[in-house]
């Protein structure tokens, strides 16, 4: 009898996850969202980053004494046409300062931060823009995709940032802010 109920069950469930599959996918994408964003600060115009947010790890040695640890969190969906939702995030957990009495560590932390939400916004456009073409054409593979090649862009720039010279570091970061400032107003 134990047997037989058990067999019922676990049919059930199968059945359940078969019929239910998107709906469990997008209950899953939705519990993975809410814990990133838990755990993070999201990108917002109004807020900037403050030495409250990091770690103050004096002993670590890093260049421009200053780990920021920022991502994308995205989800999509393929119906009809993509539904796609990203928030740009700076995990506080993951970044850390060295030092706590120098602003240009916040300014290199939130020029790091706002190019990752341009990104961001470049990345939907063109997802968005996939709305366009024959949505029959695209997959989940074909989103993700994007959304690397879009992170893996912003790094890139990124990395230009950081090989700037430490004696010409405040122009370029001058320069970062400027274009940062106009790009996401």
């Amino acid at each position: 009898m134990k047997k037989k109920i058990f067999i019922i069950i676990l049919f059930s469930v199968l059945v359940c996850s078969l019929v239910y599959r998107k709906d469990l996918k997008r209950l899953y994408n939705n519990y993975q969202e809410f814990r990133v964003l838990n755990n993070s600060i999201v990108w917002s115009s109004e807020k900037k980053l403050k030495f409250s947010d990091f770690n103050y790890e004096p002993e670590k040695i890093q260049m421009d004494n200053v780990a920021v640890t920022v991502g994308i969190m995205s989800v999509h969906d393929i119906s009809k046409k993509i539904t796609h939702r990203s928030t740009t995030v700076f995990m506080p957990k993951e970044s850390f300062i060295t030092n706590k009495n120098d602003s240009l560590i916040l300014r290199i932390a939130q020029a790091r931060f706002d190019l990752c939400e341009l990104y961001r916004r470049k990345m939907e456009l063109k997802i968005t823009s996939l709305n366009k073409q024959n949505i029959e054409s695209i997959n989940t593979d074909s989103i993700t995709k994007y959304e690397e090649l879009y992170y893996a862009l912003f790094e890139k720039e990124w990395d230009k940032f950081n090989e700037i010279k430490t004696n010409e570091l405040s122009i370029g970061l001058m320069k970062m802010e400027k274009y940062l400032e106009q790009e996401l107003n």
